[in-house]
């Protein structure tokens, strides 16, 4: 694994030596609310957001902001026992040759609308910077915003059903998606424990048929137990845990048992291709995005609750 992309390192480490231990990594981030920059207000997403979130947990933060050394600095705040407990996380970005400066995707996009003969001028950039949680810091205001808000609404994925045309039934005690007949099926929303364990169910089956091929068209060829199958299990994993998180779900007991039938396979896809991981990543990026869509195409009045979610670059 190479070094100069510290971060990516680190969550890989991290993801090995929690699923060596038997657990789902990203199981307990609906507990956290989505990491975000402490001066910009900016919302980490995709490596950053799985890396931050998991730090989080694990050393029991209750402030979702993190800041560089530099932002303490400069509004005169202090950090108190931090020694050691910077994360690293990745910047990605693009580097413009001619002015030597870098612009973020958004800036880049306006740049290339309006001057397309600029783009030879660009390059993908990716940096690696050290961030500290806000219960660090000395100075910064309190964080009144420590509660995640619920704001899951039944329009909500009844929308991205609807707007996917996937077919869809309620029956059994098993929850899948059979590719085949393109049908989500999951058991009867009066066997959850409560409606938040349900609602993340539908969502782990319905980003299964953004794999579809009249949708985001992924490799869904693999039998159970094989790698092919592990690997895709791991983006809709990874993308409800991003959409559970943002809504403030939390799993369901039958669900985890389900899935830690996988952390064997998880293990040993990360071990061997690290890669494998971060293009689970990106995936699950566009799977959050296509859904999100989705969700948007009716649902008008909602819509203004749901931050619009930019592609991870991997």
């Amino acid at each position: 694994m190479s070094s100069y992309f510290k971060a990516r390192d680190e969550l890989v480490k991290m993801y090995i030596k929690s699923l060596e231990e038997g657990r789902i990594p990203w199981e307990k981030m609906w507990q956290t609310n989505i990491p975000e920059n402490g001066i910009t207000g900016k919302k980490y997403k995709g490596v950053n957001n799985l890396i931050l979130s998991y730090v989080a947990i694990q050393r029991g933060y209750k402030d979702n902001r993190w800041c560089t050394y530099m932002q303490v600095s400069k509004n005169k705040w202090k950090l108190k026992d931090a020694k050691g407990q910077g994360v690293s996380i990745e910047y990605v970005g693009m580097k413009n040759k001619k002015d030597n400066k870098l612009y973020t995707f958004e800036e880049y996009r306006k740049i290339i609308n309006e001057f397309p003969e600029k783009e030879p001028e660009f390059s993908m950039r990716r940096y690696n910077y050290t961030v500290f949680n806000a219960d660090l810091i000395e100075g910064i205001e309190k964080n009144n915003d420590v509660n995640k808000d619920k704001i899951i609404s039944n329009d909500y994925i009844s929308n991205i059903i609807n707007n996917i045309d996937v077919k869809y039934q309620e029956k059994g005690q098993e929850a899948y998606y059979d590719v085949i007949g393109d049908e989500v099926v999951i058991p009867p929303s009066n066997t959850f424990k409560n409606t938040y364990a349900y609602y993340s169910t539908q969502l782990h089956e319905i980003a299964h048929a953004t794999g579809h091929n009249t949708r985001l068209n992924r490799d869904m060829s693999g039998e159970y137990r094989t790698e092919s199958y592990a690997k895709e299990e791991l983006r809709a994993e990874i993308s409800s845990s991003f959409l559970m998180q943002k809504l403030g779900l939390e799993y369901d007991e039958r669900h985890l048992t389900n899935h830690k039938a996988y952390v064997r396979g998880w293990l040993e896809i990360i071990k061997d291709k690290p890669q494998e991981l971060f293009a689970a990543i990106s995936d699950a990026n566009k799977i959050v995005s296509y859904l999100e869509d989705k969700s948007l195409s009716k649902e008008k009045d909602f819509s203004k609750e749901i931050e619009e979610m930019e592609m991870e670059y991997a």
